[in-house]
């Protein structure tokens, strides 16, 4: 019988913590150790504000978990490339701060055009608190920043994620069908084919095929979902409702607000809470992209559609099981926040498990869906971290 890992409980709680923290402590002064930084001076991440800004206008405009992480992607991607221009070119004290602002309101603007003022009164209010002689620096950088910006803006408009689809889901034994009433087509099935970051494609980390449809592997993975689901315990269920993470700033909220506490704790400058969060944040875009790739090629049905039997303490997704997204994601945002804070490198390991285990607790999925999951996560982060070397992200924005 499937027993959760012995840390679920002792990540469940800081992760808890950590969230209510960073939700609090989002427009807190924080320590300035910007290149911008004057001797003694104390100040927000620039990175950070934003980022916070970000996972504000999640919560408020309510995207799905796909186009809340791609948001945030094309978002510290822009941040991370104002940086590196600013560091390049432009010296002027408040220019980082400026190159940051400019960035993420031309990207945010992308995003959630509704509040287009909105993102550039804060440039403004930004601008206004600073003494006369940083503002200079600022407009400069805040003009670099939004030429990243729009670099940013065009690659997503380029990337294939609004493309349609014109397919049909197939039949037969094993194959996923929509349980939705009335019927209605999967969501998402064009993510497979949207450009990564990191992959040369969406296929790259394609796994094997799941255990065959009425085969003894395919039989127990569904017996034990079945068993769980009879005996769901209370403790089980708070698990599997913590990780849904279906409001608020959802999935890409959550790894955002842990990114940001460990970037406050370790002391990071701009550059490097930049390139943190550029990583984390499309390596965990990859990490979709590659699930929905695997996803649509093998459409194998849920759980509960091969066993109606088997009650679910979460809602059902409208697409097919395998292998688990919230593994494929919450797998590559962990494993490269690990590889980045190895001295946490062990619990964000931890919580990378207990995200995928609890779509199994929620009845689901199986646990072969979770452990290829993960897999594709540690393919992926791989490669990011391959191509920090070189530079590759900033590579996309020239």
């Amino acid at each position: 019988m499937f027993r959760p890992s012995r840390t679920t409980l002792a990540v469940l709680l800081p992760a808890l913590a950590a969230v209510t923290l960073a939700a609090c402590d989002s427009d807190a002064a924080g320590p300035d150790l910007s290149p911008d930084g004057g001797a003694g001076g104390r100040r927000s991440l620039a990175t950070l504000e934003w980022n916070a800004i970000a996972r504000g206008s999640i919560e408020k405009f309510k995207p799905n978990q796909q186009s809340a992480q791609r948001g945030m992607a094309y978002l510290t991607l822009a941040q991370y490339g104002a940086v590196d221009l600013v560091d390049r070119q432009f010296t002027r004290s408040g220019a980082l701060q400026g190159a940051i602002a400019g960035a993420s309101a031309v990207v945010l603007k992308y995003l959630y055009p509704a509040d287009s003022a909105a993102f550039d009164a804060e440039v403004r209010t930004l601008e206004a608190a600073l003494e006369p002689g940083r503002r200079i620096g600022f407009q400069g950088g805040e003009e670099l920043g939004r030429e990243i910006g729009a670099r940013a803006v065009a690659i997503a408009r380029a990337d294939r994620f609004d493309a349609p689809w014109n397919g049909t889901v197939p039949t037969g034994p094993g194959i996923w069908y929509s349980s939705t009433v009335p019927a209605t087509a999967p969501a998402l099935p064009m993510l497979g084919q949207v450009q990564p970051f990191h992959m040369a494609a969406g296929n790259q980390f394609r796994p094997a095929p799941p255990p065959a449809f009425g085969s003894p592997a395919f039989l127990a993975a569904v017996a034990e979902v079945r068993g769980i689901a009879d005996t769901r315990t209370a403790r089980q269920d708070s698990i599997a409702k913590f990780w849904a993470m279906g409001t608020g700033t959802l999935i890409a909220g959550f790894w955002n607000a842990t990114a940001a506490e460990l970037i406050e704790r370790n002391r990071l400058g701009e550059r490097e809470s930049a390139r943190a969060l550029a990583l984390m944040n499309t390596a965990a875009m990859d990490g979709l992209i590659a699930c929905a790739d695997a996803k649509f090629t093998y459409w194998l049905l849920r759980p509960s559609q091969a066993d109606p039997a088997i009650s679910l303490a979460i809602g059902l997704p409208n697409f097919p099981s395998y292998p688990s997204n919230h593994s494929c994601f919450s797998g590559s945002a962990a494993y490269l926040l690990g590889a980045l804070f190895p001295q946490d490198e062990q619990r964000l390991s931890g919580m990378a498990y207990d995200a995928g285990i609890s779509r199994v607790l929620g009845g689901i999925h199986y646990r072969f869906d979770g452990d290829v999951g993960l897999q594709i996560a540690r393919g992926v982060t791989q490669l990011a971290l391959e191509g920090d070397r070189t530079n590759r992200l900033l590579g996309l924005l020239q």
